[in-house]
């Protein structure tokens, strides 16, 4: 497969896959971030898939979504999802750094790291088992199940993944008797200074949300995201519940 562009080096993205557990979280959250650099060589981060090496054993391609495609696989006999994102083009022009770390794919990294230091991995989202940086061998083999979308332009430069458990439960109706679950889930993202922005039916499997990928972590550039959004975001679920589930607002 033909690579037209260089992809963006790992050094540069892993680096911002940390959670803060090692940070005064309650003194920085709302702060812009200026010394980047130091504050990620200290910091715990996402760690890699364990089978990132390996090929794909039965992969099967289940969708294409805003950030990536979405395929399932197995590995060690159990069924895993593989999210593969898009190369990311800001709309606007920013400095490199700046774009790792707004992009889909560090985002969605940044709040599993989070995750996994609360020891909430699996709790409130899906549990994942890591990222990836996908050879052209795997890449190869991922197109060639991917039916109609083998052709899809955004193929080019797509080399980062998550991977996480495959769920096929569906998510569950306002009816269901542990609805209630998915509305006390929240109390862990709000201990871990996460802020979803993407809180719907179709990003659910049974009670654990599934994307992560418009996801902030806190701390995060201001511009961006803000304390004063994040408190929104919680006293709108504690006082509404979720928006938009089953057709309810």
């Amino acid at each position: 497969m033909e690579n037209h562009k260089q992809a963006q080096p790992y050094e540069l993205l892993v680096d911002l896959f940390l959670s803060e557990e090692s940070l005064d979280v309650s003194a920085t959250r709302d702060s812009s971030i200026i010394n980047i650099k130091e504050v990620v060589r200290q910091s715990p981060r996402l760690k890699r898939f364990a089978g990132h090496a390996d090929d794909f054993v039965k992969p099967v391609f289940i969708d294409k979504g805003q950030q990536g495609f979405v395929f399932r696989f197995e590995h060690n006999k159990r069924d895993l999802c593989l999210k593969l994102f898009y190369d990311y083009q800001a709309p606007y022009t920013v400095q490199e750094r700046t774009l790792a770390f707004i992009c889909p794919f560090a985002c969605e990294a940044r709040a599993f790291a989070r995750l996994c230091d609360l020891h909430e991995n699996g709790h409130w989202a899906v549990q994942c088992h890591g990222w990836m940086y996908l050879t052209d061998s795997q890449l190869q083999q991922l197109q060639r199940v991917s039916g109609r979308e083998r052709h899809d332009p955004s193929w080019n430069n797509a080399r980062w993944a998550i991977v996480k458990d495959f769920i096929a439960e569906e998510p569950l109706s306002r009816q269901d008797e542990g609805f209630q679950q998915i509305i006390s889930n929240f109390v862990i993202p709000r201990r871990g200074y996460i802020m979803p922005q993407n809180v719907k039916k179709d990003n659910y499997r049974g009670t654990l949300i599934v994307d992560l990928g418009s996801t902030f972590t806190f701390p995060f550039y201001r511009s961006y995201a803000s304390l004063y959004e994040f408190n929104a975001i919680y006293r709108s679920i504690d006082e509404y519940g979720v928006p938009e589930w089953d057709g309810c607002h």
